[in-house]
C-alpha cells in the first residue's frame, strides 16, 4: 500500500479547517497522497510526487477546487470513473470535513479500483463503490458529481446527460487535456450556455495546459454552516 494514503487521510481528519482552505496546504495534501502518471504527462516539477497509486490529478487545480466547493452545502457526492480510487478517497475525506453527513458514491466499470483503497471503502459506512456506469445511475441526483470517466465520445456527454446534469454542482476532469480533445470539445459546449455559473481551475506548475477541472452549478447551493 502507499502508506501516505494512510497519512494524508489522518491529516485532512486532523487539520482545522482553516488550514482546510489555504491552497497551499491542500495542493501539499494532494502531493503527500501522491498522484499517478497519465499518457502524454510532461515533466514538470511535480514529477517528484508520483506513485503507483495514487490521484490522476494536478495538485493545485483539485486544492483549488475543492477549497471553492468547502462552502457549499454537499451531502451526497458521486464520482464517475473512480479508476484507482484515490481521487475518490481524498475528495470524499475533505469534503466530509466540511459536511459530516456526506454519503459518497463512486463508480467504474474497469476493475482498476486498487485493492487497499477498496478495504478503506468497505470498511466505511459513508462510502459506496460499485462497478458500473452512469447507465445504471441514469437521472439519480447528487449535490456534487464529478466525471472523470470515459474520456472518449459520447461517454463525456453520456455522463453528464445520465447524471451530471442533475446534480446541485457538477465538475469535470480533463477540460484542457490535449491528449483528451472529446472532453475538452464537450465542455466547449457546455460553456456556451450562459445561463449557467461556471469556474475553471488551470493551474499547471509544468509550463503545460494539462489537465483542468471545470465546475458548473445547475442549481443554486446553499453555503455550508
Amino acid at each position: 500500500m502507499n502508506k501516505n494514503i494512510i497519512v494524508t487521510r489522518n491529516l485532512i481528519r486532523c487539520l482545522d479547517l482553516n488550514n482546510l482552505k489555504n491552497p497551499e496546504v491542500v495542493t501539499n495534501l494532494v502531493r503527500c497522497f501522491g498522484i499517478v502518471a497519465w499518457p502524454g504527462q510532461p515533466t514538470g516539477p511535480e514529477a517528484q510526487f508520483i506513485v503507483p497509486v495514487g490521484m490522476g490529478q494536478t495538485p493545485p487545480q483539485i486544492a483549488k477546487a475543492l477549497i471553492y466547493l468547502s462552502q457549499f452545502k454537499i451531502n451526497s457526492f458521486c464520482e464517475i470513473g473512480v479508476y484507482q480510487g484515490g481521487n475518490f478517497l481524498f475528495c470524499s475525506e475533505y469534503l466530509r470535513r466540511f459536511n459530516p453527513d456526506i454519503q459518497c458514491f463512486g463508480i467504474d466499470p474497469t476493475n482498476s479500483l486498487d485493492a487497499d483503497i477498496r478495504e478503506i471503502i468497505e470498511k466505511e459506512i459513508w462510502l459506496r463503490f460499485r462497478s458500473v456506469t452512469s447507465e445504471d445511475i441514469k437521472g439519480k441526483a447528487f449535490d456534487f458529481v464529478f466525471i472523470d470517466g470515459d474520456h472518449v465520445a459520447p461517454w463525456p456527454a453520456n455522463d453528464y446527460e445520465n447524471v451530471g446534469q442533475y446534480a446541485k454542482i457538477c465538475g469535470f476532469h480533463d477540460l484542457q487535456e490535449p491528449s483528451l480533445p472529446d472532453v475538452v470539445a464537450f465542455w466547449e459546449t457546455l460553456k456556451a450556455d450562459k445561463k449557467k455559473k461556471m469556474v475553471e481551475f488551470l493551474d499547471d506548475l509544468s509550463g503545460c495546459s494539462t489537465h483542468g477541472i471545470g465546475i458548473i452549478h445547475a442549481k443554486e447551493g446553499k453555503s455550508a454552516e
